[in-house]
């Protein structure tokens, strides 16, 4: 799920005052967009991807300028979307199918594109090896079928989808889809929860309610599993979702067997996207191994690609990287921002999140920028710092 762009949509679309932070934010999208603009039009874009191949940008302690470096390794990039279209679940994305294609037809033009398994060889691979892009997709939304599905064939590009095991099986859309369904048609201009404590939500207008609707989703992923699905069953009997706008959302077995069988891969993405890191011990065979044979039984062939729900180095924690191996996963992805690079752990492999701009020229800026800047620190580093984070301030609240 990639609901920050709901929260920036949100704002957007608010037309309320903007503050120092969100301005600062606004003027930066400008002037990136801008110089994608610069850079895609003039063909300095083709030559900075040409210098990617072989050099990138590392920052410098005390200088707030990188330097430029010959890159000791082949770098590897993975695209990570959600839906291909536009209307209904889920609201947080919407991507135009022709908007897709174009970003295709440039990747096709301008990139090695490998399936996910071949890149983890490479990876592991002593050889030289040359850059690469793989193509990701978490969910599995009915959407995939209906446009991405045919232009990947159309290109010839190989994928990945990463399927949420009881949504595929019942048809049921993601908690969280069914909490921004759910306040997009809650009537009244505010509404009242309790939450760690009360919280009032206002209601006045779409954006606001996206945004309330964020919030929810933010408290939930970061509060135990068990206790998440109990909120989640107690905010569905105050404010059911309209069943007819979660209808037919996912793909079903049917969808995915033919895609299967016109080349898609597929890897699992737990049985009911829960945050790994808020699981108790007991539920991860549940969650991250018995979604991994559903799926093989519904396929009739080896699932070894597993995605972080949500994704991000604190959603993942530190140890289900060993338990993900035990279950027979080849690798693991998350949404830390970055690139690969031989020797990196294959259960925490970054991706770019691509959202919903219609813009290639800031789509193609975007990936280029992937090849050419280190990231300052691994998906492993991240996660430590996190759960040390948590740490210091479990125990600030001991203290008190």
């Amino acid at each position: 799920m990639r609901s920050d762009s709901t929260a920036r949509r949100a704002s957007a679309d608010n037309g309320a005052a903007l503050g120092p932070r969100r301005l600062s934010a606004a003027i930066k999208k400008v002037c990136r967009g801008i110089v994608a603009r610069g850079l895609y039009h003039t063909g300095l874009l083709r030559a900075a991807q040409r210098l990617a191949r072989t050099h990138e940008l590392q920052s410098v302690a005390g200088s707030r300028l990188p330097r430029l470096r010959r890159s000791p390794a082949p770098k590897f990039g993975i695209l990570c979307y959600h839906r291909v279209g536009i209307g209904g679940v889920p609201l947080f994305s919407q991507l135009d199918p022709q908007v897709f294609e174009a970003q295709m037809r440039h990747l096709r033009k301008r990139y090695r594109l490998v399936s996910l398994a071949q890149m983890c060889r490479e990876l592991q691979d002593s050889g030289p090896g040359e850059p690469a892009l793989a193509i990701t997709f978490d969910d599995g939304y009915r959407d995939l079928y209906t446009h991405a599905f045919p232009v990947l064939q159309k290109y010839k590009i190989p994928a990945t989808v990463y399927l949420i095991g009881r949504c595929v099986e019942t048809g049921e859309t993601p908690w969280y889809d069914r909490i921004f369904v759910a306040f997009q048609a809650v009537p009244g201009a505010a509404l009242e929860l309790e939450l760690d404590g009360p919280r009032r939500f206002e209601l006045s207008n779409p954006a606001a309610r996206a945004r309330a609707a964020w919030e929810i989703v933010c408290y939930l992923r970061a509060i135990p599993d068990a206790r998440r699905r109990a909120c989640c069953a107690a905010l569905e009997r105050q404010i059911p979702p309209p069943r007819e706008e979660l209808k037919e959302r996912m793909l079903n077995w049917e969808q995915v067997r033919r895609m299967h069988d016109g080349g898609v891969f597929f890897g699992a993405h737990t049985l009911t996207h829960p945050v790994v890191s808020q699981l108790e011990p007991g539920a991860w065979e549940e969650e991250l191994a018995s979604s991994k044979q559903l799926l093989e039984s519904r396929l009739g062939s080896p699932v070894e690609d597993f995605a972080y729900p949500f994704g991000k180095p604190e959603h993942c924690g530190l140890a289900a990287e060993d338990f993900l191996r035990r279950c027979g996963y080849r690798s693991a992805v998350t949404t830390a921002e970055g690139c690969n690079t031989k020797g990196v752990s294959l259960y925490r492999l970054r991706r770019l999140q691509i959202g919903d701009s219609r813009s290639i020229s800031s789509f193609a800026f975007n990936v280029g920028r992937l090849f050419l800047e280190v990231p300052s620190e691994s998906p492993v580093d991240s996660a430590a710092a996190a759960t040390r984070q948590a740490r210091r301030e479990e125990l600030r609240g001991m203290e008190r």
